[in-house]
């Protein structure tokens, strides 16, 4: 991709032109306060520390920035975000349902796929169906985890669809190879004590109990045990329970993976 810039009479504004449509034939230029609420290319753009505006025509991106910046500066960050725009599938204009979504993307789900070497693509979202391209790491089990948090923060979502090979599932070793000693960190302490103090209560109604093994890449790793080990009902209790209550409480946590072997089953933990 090419993009030219022009400046122009006002040295706060600065045109883009990508070479590429930038809106649709026929549609109105769109002001900064409206872009800025439904266009994820200009929400991409107001991210960039020093632009404080952005206006979309037909064919370019007219760009302001902020007092005391220079665009000799800025101009680097803006042509990678542009590029990187494009080349996300993500559209140019969206409803609120869709902006929603892409700020999800951005903001949770790009940087946990990342440090795998992966990357997630937009794709569309249309009859209440999300649909999603993972390229490289993070395997079928991270798959499933973005699924699952797109799902629980996004009630419009009724079903989310990969398009592509389906990549193997992956578990780190280590979640098995550990020792015995609990986790540590924030985020470890901040997920125990909500399962001590108002998730195990609850199952162990039940005969169960959850327990946490690890945390790492804000995901964490959790194993069900007694009555919850082998239960038929026991993804729905962690989907729509634990699941749901340590992305709640614990917003830094972008993810929960069972690593329980439900192949064998045990007396309750809880008697």
């Amino acid at each position: 991709m090419f993009i030219q810039t022009y400046p122009l009479d006002d040295p706060a504004l600065m045109k883009f032109t990508p070479g590429e449509p930038v809106l649709p034939i026929g549609n109105a230029p769109i002001d900064e306060a409206e872009a800025s609420e439904i266009s994820p290319l200009a929400r991409r753009l107001l991210r960039i520390d020093g632009i404080e505006g952005v206006a979309l025509s037909l064919d370019h991106v007219t760009l302001r920035r902020a007092d005391g910046n220079e665009w000799y500066i800025l101009k680097p960050a803006v042509l990678g975000a542009i590029m990187e725009h494009y080349g996300s599938g993500e559209p140019v204009l969206a409803d609120a349902v869709t902006v929603k979504i892409l700020n999800l993307l951005d903001d949770r789900i790009r940087p946990a796929i990342e440090a795998y070497g992966g990357e997630v693509l937009f794709k569309k979202f249309a009859d209440s169906t999300l649909t999603l391209e993972l390229i490289g790491g993070g395997g079928a089990q991270k798959r499933d985890m973005m699924t699952n948090i797109i799902s629980h923060h996004v009630r419009e979502i009724e079903a989310v669809t990969w398009v592509g090979e389906a990549p193997q599932a992956e578990i780190p070793d280590w979640v098995f190879n550990g020792d015995d000693e609990p986790p540590k960190g924030p985020e470890a302490e901040a997920v125990m004590q909500l399962l001590d103090e108002k998730v195990n209560p609850a199952v162990a109604a039940h005969g169960g109990r959850i327990t946490l093994i690890d945390v790492t890449d804000h995901v964490a790793y959790v194993r069900m045990e007694g009555g919850c080990q082998g239960c038929s009902a026991s993804a729905m209790t962690l989907q729509q329970g634990v699941q749901n209550a340590i992305l709640t409480e614990v917003p830094s946590i972008q993810g929960v993976v069972d690593v329980t072997d439900h192949s064998q089953g045990a007396d309750p933990f809880f008697s």
